[in-house]
């Protein structure tokens, strides 16, 4: 018995090493597409910078020709 405590002590430190190990390492396995598409997300959330293309596709955008039987009044 003393044997198998032995062997399940010393297997439940090397998986607590491990496991510490692994999981204080940087994530450096990150490759360069995960890190361009992080920036995109971070770039296409930036409302401020959102809205300023809004204004700017407004202005080149051609306004829409309005009909003869709804121009004038009434």
């Amino acid at each position: 018995m003393k044997g198998i405590n032995k062997l399940v002590l010393v297997c439940g430190f090397v998986v607590f090493w491990l496991g510490l190990f692994v999981g204080l390492t940087p994530n450096n396995c990150m490759t360069e597409e995960v890190k361009a598409e992080n920036q995109c997300v971070v770039c296409h959330t930036d409302v401020k910078k959102l809205i300023r293309l809004s204004w700017e596709i407004e202005k080149i955008r051609p306004k829409p020709v309005k009909s003869a039987e709804t121009s004038g009044e009434g």
